[in-house]
Formats: C-alpha cells, sequence, structure tokens
C-alpha cells in the first residue's frame, strides 16, 4: 500500500514567474490542486521584484532563464533585502537546461532547490514538500547568503571540524562513531 503524504498548503502565498505562458499555466493548476491558493504570476524578473518591493510571498518560483535576467540575479537581490521577511522565502528554480553552470549559478545565488522541466505534479510535491519539512539555516557567509546547503551529515573531508555548530550537530559523535568501528576491525 503506498504512503500518502498529507501536507497542509493552504493559505500558502506563492509567486511563480515563467515567461512560457503554457508553464505558467500549468505550474500554477498543479499549485492549486495540492491545495494553494491561486499564485501570483508573472514573466519577468523584473515584475518578480516588483512583486516582491509590495508583497510577501511564502514560496517562490522561477524559471532559470527569464528574459530580462537570470533567476541568479533576482535571488542574490531577494537575499540581500535585509530589512524584508521574504528574504528567508524558499525559492525554486525551473529549468529546461541543467547544465552544471545554471544549477551553481542558481544555489549559489541562494536558491532552495532547481528542478528540471518538464515538472510533473508529484515531482514538484515532493519538492515543496521537502522545503517544508526540512530545517535548514540560513547562512550568511563572504558573497553567500541563502539556506545552508550542506545536506549530508558526514565529517570533514580532513575530519577536523571547524565550525561551532559542527560540535553542536553531532561532530563529536561521527569521531566517536568512526573510533568504535576501528577499534572492532
Amino acid at each position: 500500500m503506498a504512503q500518502t503524504t498529507r501536507l497542509n498548503l493552504r493559505n500558502v502565498t506563492t509567486l511563480l514567474v515563467d515567461s512560457d505562458h503554457f508553464t505558467r499555466g500549468l505550474v500554477a493548476k498543479m499549485l492549486r490542486g495540492f491545495g494553494m491558493d491561486q499564485p501570483t504570476l508573472g514573466d519577468t524578473g523584473a515584475q518578480a521584484k516588483h512583486h516582491l518591493s509590495h508583497n510577501y510571498a511564502d514560496l517562490i518560483i522561477l524559471e532559470a532563464g527569464l528574459p530580462d535576467m537570470e533567476s541568479a540575479e533576482v535571488i542574490r537581490w531577494l537575499r540581500r533585502q535585509e530589512q524584508s521577511p521574504f528574504r528567508f522565502a524558499p525559492v525554486i528554480v525551473m529549468s529546461s537546461y541543467t547544465q552544471a553552470g545554471l544549477v551553481a549559478a542558481a544555489r549559489d545565488a541562494g536558491a532552495n532547490l532547481v528542478v528540471k522541466k518538464p515538472l510533473s505534479p508529484a515531482n514538484l510535491f515532493d519538492r515543496i514538500n521537502w522545503i517544508a519539512r526540512t530545517s535548514r539555516p540560513f547562512v550568511e557567509a563572504g558573497d553567500y547568503i541563502g539556506p545552508d546547503r550542506r545536506f549530508r551529515k558526514s565529517p570533514p573531508p580532513d575530519g577536523v571540524f571547524k565550525r561551532e555548530t559542527d560540535q553542536q550537530s553531532g561532530g563529536d559523535s561521527t569521531a566517536t562513531e568512526q573510533q568504535a568501528i576501528d577499534s572492532a576491525a
């Protein structure tokens, strides 16, 4: 028997920006099918910035290559709005072209996820569910502002924990577990 995930998305405000009218409409229908209210729709980065300057969004979904700018530019602008609560809003970037450079640009700008088009409803729902249920600290370090990009709970390559949060999140326990494995061999 398949397990179904339930997620209450009523009252979640969404900004959906895609230059393709068909894709924008299709994704908007998926979001409404998930129980969300009608998303605010746009087709340019300038429209996204204007909307976010005057309105809040709980979730932002952007096409990677907007007609007037790349999504990375919108995301960098969003993350640097120090007095606005929406700077912490999750951002999903959609792209038909998932070259490593494009994915890296979106990630380095502060996107939460990059998903490949065409999207299936199950794929989009899984990504929204993952964002809603996974707690990721917000990081401001050098040129990067956005969600913590570390997903794995593995020790650093050199085995030396350098962050204060590494010690709190089990840095010592990983070393202890490794020592137990080594001594058992």
